[in-house]
């Protein structure tokens, strides 16, 4: 009786010893450093059990202008990932040259979302892994920062949905320009139009040495006297 009971023992401590572990990560969050970014130089697959990686640009996303972020200024940004089941997700901001941290991060649903890495990352929480999508806010960093890249690193739990056999990893990045503002007048009125000239009273005229209107085609008006 001893006999089969240590042999049953045994079985069942090696099925579990070799049972696979589809999910050895975070539900809780990432512990941070886990982006894959060059500073982090890390990622999700130091705790995740990985059965494949893409890298992609489309699941990070923000309400900053196309022609970039203004310094001091603070923006919307936003995490997708097109998938169901437990998901996760890092993410953190470095600036281009020297990959440093750079901007504040703000935890806007501290429910979903919680700040790691010193502040320096955001990731989710446990009630977060049942979502899909994350917000919160960056503060943009001070004049002269520069080019600066959002690195995300996302997971799919017990991927593929129903074979659970181990989890997917996706490598997201956005990089975004720093506005800078026209050094001269030039600069503004480069690529617009003239439409016409007038004077005080709207009417046409090219005569000098008087107030005049430059009329262009964006709107703008630009009052002049030209002396020869």
């Amino acid at each position: 009786m001893k006999k089969n009971t240590f042999i049953l023992g045994s079985i069942i401590a090696i099925a579990i010893l070799f049972y696979p572990q589809s999910i050895i990560g975070k539900l809780t969050g990432s512990p941070g450093g886990k982006t894959g970014s060059p500073m982090d130089n890390s990622d999700c697959t130091s705790c995740h059990n990985i059965q494949g990686t893409t890298v992609t640009t489309t699941h990070i996303s923000s309400n900053i202008p196309s022609n970039g972020y203004i310094p001091g200024n603070t923006y919307i940004i936003t995490a997708n990932l097109n998938a169901s089941g437990p998901l996760g997700f890092e993410i953190t901001c470095e600036e281009n040259t020297s990959n440093t941290k750079t901007g504040t991060l703000f935890n806007t649903d501290p429910i979903t979302t919680q700040l790691v890495n010193n502040g320096n990352a955001i990731t989710h929480t446990t009630a977060g892994n049942s979502l899909n999508t994350w917000s919160f806010d960056w503060e943009a960093p001070s004049i002269g920062t520069g080019d600066i890249t959002f690195y995300g690193a996302f997971i799919v739990a017990g991927y593929p949905i129903g074979s659970n056999t181990g989890d997917y990893l996706t490598l997201s990045t956005l990089s975004i320009s720093e506005y800078t503002i026209p050094l001269a007048i030039g600069e503004f009125t480069k690529d617009k139009e003239l439409l016409k000239v007038t004077d005080l009273l709207g009417r046409e005229t090219n005569e000098k040495k008087q107030p005049l209107f430059y009329i262009y085609n964006d709107g703008t008006v630009e009052k002049r006297i030209i002396i020869e």
